[in-house]
């Protein structure tokens, strides 16, 4: 593990400061004291107001050996997402481990102080209602998994269940109120908070090709059914949060699935 030369980020503060800029922040691996050769640096920079360019929003540059990501957002824009479940579970673990390098005001440290303190309880009611949404619009993808299975179209049926097994694994995080520290850990607190042994877990690492696949069949055909059965499960675990109309939409699902045999 190595940890940033002050000089080098007394450096990155002197050529990203201007008068539009409010504070600079870091987080990533560099920031909880794990980084390696191979980790880049995010760098996060507070401003008053965010350019219209996209590519100004979030740049990519090699500054002194060091890969750095440029992100420029606002703390409006933080404040917001520590309200928003789907953003929370991200934006909460990044402000506490983040470090400080310029606080004008000093509401960077006000910002990290607020991530610090926040609970999950007044965000599970909306956490409950993003959960049951993402379940009934995956379903889309269940019919194109079907779709793909059925015309032997490889293609078809890997996109679909690129697009659903994050959507999955993202709605029982959020509904779990499950923050996660850095997009290294999504796969394993996903399998964590469904249960290391559990049939949403093997179905999880079937799906995305985690765990070796039957040489019997082609890989997609034995990804795409997982996926279609750990759609199943992770209704089983969400049940009891359906809205009535998306619980609807999960229940014609759940029977077009065991139509199809799976």
């Amino acid at each position: 593990m190595s940890t940033l030369p002050d000089l080098f980020l007394e450096k990155l503060v002197a050529q990203f400061d201007n008068e539009n800029t409010v504070g600079i922040m870091f987080s990533g691996s560099f920031a909880r004291n794990e980084g390696g050769p191979y980790s880049d640096i995010d760098l996060w920079q507070y401003v008053r107001e965010i350019p219209a360019d996209e590519t100004e929003q979030l740049s990519l540059r090699f500054i002194a050996g060091y890969m750095v990501g440029i992100k420029l957002t606002t703390l409006e824009k933080e404040y917001s997402g520590m309200q928003n479940p789907e953003q929370a579970i991200w934006v909460i673990p990044g402000l506490r481990q983040a470090s400080i390098l310029l606080d004008k005001d000093g509401s960077l440290a006000t910002i990290k102080e607020t991530a610090a303190k926040a609970t999950w309880e007044p965000l599970q009611f909306a956490a409950n209602a993003n959960a049951s949404w993402t379940l009934s619009t995956t379903a889309e993808e269940v019919y194109k998994i079907l779709s793909g299975l059925a015309r032997q179209d490889e293609s078809k049926t890997i996109y679909a269940i690129w697009g659903l097994t994050r959507g999955l694994a993202n709605a029982l995080l959020i509904q779990r109120g499950i923050l996660v520290p850095t997009e290294n850990a999504f796969f394993d607190l996903a399998q964590a908070t469904a249960g290391g042994t559990s049939d949403w877990t093997h179905q999880f690492r079937l799906a995305t090709g985690l765990d070796h696949l039957s040489k019997k069949e082609p890989a997609y055909i034995v990804r795409g059914v997982a996926s279609c059965r750990l759609y199943c499960e992770t209704a089983r675990l969400l049940h009891n949060i359906l809205l009535p109309n998306d619980a609807s939409i999960v229940t014609q699902t759940l029977a077009i699935i065991a139509e199809a045999g799976y």
